[in-house]
């Protein structure tokens, strides 16, 4: 897992704005999936220790 940072941002024409939102959306969609990662795996850790702690053994 890595820090999710805002990228720099200083557009001086509208192709630049576009290009900066293009650039801030690919990285909003890595921070989610990081995100989404680390989720899907405490879940699974909170099954394996449910069911754990209801093992006979």
């Amino acid at each position: 897992m890595t820090s999710c940072p805002i990228p720099a941002s200083s557009p001086a024409t509208n192709g630049d704005l576009s290009a900066d939102v293009r650039n801030l959306e690919a990285e909003l969609v890595a921070c989610g999936l990081q995100v989404e990662a680390v989720k899907q795996c405490q879940e699974e850790q909170r099954v394996k220790t449910r069911t754990a702690t209801k093992s006979p053994h």
